[in-house]
């Protein structure tokens, strides 16, 4: 896994040719951070060498904790951009290169890096900007494959952003009630997560609860160091 130092020796020429954009820790954004941290996220490998590395967006308030891998899709430096990955071994295989460049040590990475982070980063970061994005991003986090949690989640988290207070309630109380019958132990652990925020939910209290997701944006972005970066912003219920 590349230390900050190599990271930031490796991503220099991105960030000369990119001014506007900012390195820090393991992420890649476009300051300033308002509804989600949103940028590059180069993730951490058990090899010295290997990149992993994903298009991410992180809500910062959403309903879970701060250390849970935010809505990702992977980054890959591919030899050719945009082609398919095999289905499955072809005739000689073994003899051809990889498909994508993993050693980011390697000579030929950093300007293979170049190319296909210019190829795909600033588009994305065109793209995923305000709040509206930030939502349309989300939603194929929903269903299969891309679901790694409870969609509800993220359905309560868009109703408390819409004001929908209720309904927000309603939708983390499901899977409590959902996981019980098979899992209650699952059950009690996700309600005593949601316990303090179901209680300011139900007090339908807009200043209340604003307060209280501003304190869940302040952990977030502490989790990470971003505090310099990040401009608090109104929720839309607030507006």
């Amino acid at each position: 896994m590349a230390t900050p130092k190599q990271l930031r020796q490796i991503f220099a020429p991105i960030l000369a040719e990119h001014p506007h954009l900012v390195l820090h820790r393991r992420w890649l954004i476009r300051p300033p951070i308002e509804t989600a941290i949103i940028g590059l996220y180069i993730g951490r490998t058990s090899s010295a060498c290997a990149s992993a590395m994903d298009l991410s967006v992180v809500p910062l308030s959403r309903f879970t904790s701060p250390s849970t891998l935010g809505f990702n899709r992977a980054f890959e430096v591919e030899r050719v951009i945009g082609a398919p990955a095999p289905g499955g071994p072809v005739p000689g295989w073994m003899d051809q290169p990889p498909r994508i460049f993993q050693d980011m040590f390697a000579p030929e990475y950093q300007a293979q890096l170049i190319r296909n982070f210019n190829a795909k980063v600033p588009a994305f970061l065109d793209a995923v900007r305000s709040f509206d994005d930030v939502v349309a991003w989300m939603q194929p986090f929903r269903e299969r494959p891309l679901r790694m949690d409870f969609p509800e989640l993220i359905d309560a988290w868009v109703a408390t952003m819409h004001g929908e207070f209720a309904k927000a309630s309603e939708l983390l109380q499901a899977i409590p009630a959902w996981l019980r019958p098979n899992d209650p132990r699952m059950a009690d652990r996700m309600e005593q997560e949601h316990a303090e925020l179901q209680l300011i939910l139900r007090t339908n209290d807009p200043t209340a609860i604003a307060a209280h997701l501003h304190a869940m944006e302040e952990r977030t972005i502490a989790f990470d160091g971003l505090q310099r970066h990040w401009r608090r912003t109104p929720f839309p219920f607030e507006r």
